[in-house]
């Protein structure tokens, strides 16, 4: 087990003990560090619910109470968009969040590591707690989306720098940079998330490093060209692969069109 903070154990405490005098709640569980055993001094508490369809708008409305149930007083909560719930944060700056799923869209295999709190009639989790695999490579699979998406925000960079907003374009490469990992997540087969400040169990060494190598940019056009280079260098070599691996058919004349249209404009190829 994890060296965590034992006033996280009175939160998972209370949420096993009261969240489930709600009968529309039917399954309490944990995911990230504190369900796989690898909670440190840095760990936050994620609790997740399962609840009735019927329920869920309430839920999405009112996650702030049954998150006030777990943590008790609160500094801070704010709602994560697109998800019935949202985190908070204690006097003491405790993070705890808190998501309710409806049960038809309930899957149990999202998360890498579950440590179940409570299973109403046992067959939302059949198997109990389950271990994390901690990036543990499977069968690569293609991805939905994410290329095309990482094409349509590059061929943007003409567009922020064109306008001079440095700024924003800056920010792109953040946002490329996170679909090239998705692509990286699939070319392992990786499909189950650990939450969003665990990543390097997930990836390769190799992976890792190239992340790592991305040229670094601050405000400079021609910083912020290079990185888009290097990593549009990294997804067309890398996405081809893993459309031939998968036998999907790879969207040449949008990423051609692209290509052209950043050249074009930037003068500097991205192939």
């Amino acid at each position: 087990m994890g060296s965590g903070d034992e006033r996280y154990d009175v939160m998972i405490q209370r949420a096993q003990e009261r969240l489930p005098a709600d009968d529309r709640v039917l399954a309490v569980y944990l995911i990230g560090s504190y369900a796989t055993g690898a909670e440190d001094r840095f760990s936050d508490l994620d609790v997740h619910l399962v609840v009735t369809d019927a329920s869920i708008n309430w839920f999405e409305q009112h996650w702030d109470d049954v998150l006030h149930e777990v943590a008790g007083p609160t500094v801070f909560t704010d709602r994560l968009p697109g998800l019935a719930g949202g985190l908070g944060i204690t006097p003491d700056w405790l993070h705890v969040d808190l998501i309710a799923h409806p049960l038809t869209s309930f899957d149990r295999f999202q998360y890498d590591g579950v440590r179940v709190l409570f299973d109403r009639d046992g067959t939302l989790f059949p198997d109990g707690d389950q271990p994390a695999e901690h990036g543990r490579p499977g069968t690569p699979y293609w991805p939905e989306h994410v290329v095309p998406m990482f094409f349509y925000f590059l061929g943007n960079l003409v567009t922020v720098l064109g306008r001079d907003e440095l700024v924003v374009a800056n920010q792109g490469i953040g946002v490329v940079r996170d679909l090239l990992i998705r692509l990286m997540l699939a070319e392992r087969g990786v499909r189950r998330t650990s939450g969003a400040k665990r990543l390097n169990a997930l990836l390769s060494p190799e992976q890792r490093a190239t992340l790592e190598a991305v040229p670094p940019a601050t405000y400079n056009p021609t910083e912020i060209i290079a990185a888009n280079q290097y990593l549009c260098h990294e997804m067309l070599h890398r996405g081809q692969a893993l459309a031939d691996a998968t036998g999907t058919p790879w969207p040449t004349p949008f990423i051609n069109a692209t290509l052209t249209h950043l050249h074009h404009h930037l003068g500097v190829p991205f192939t």
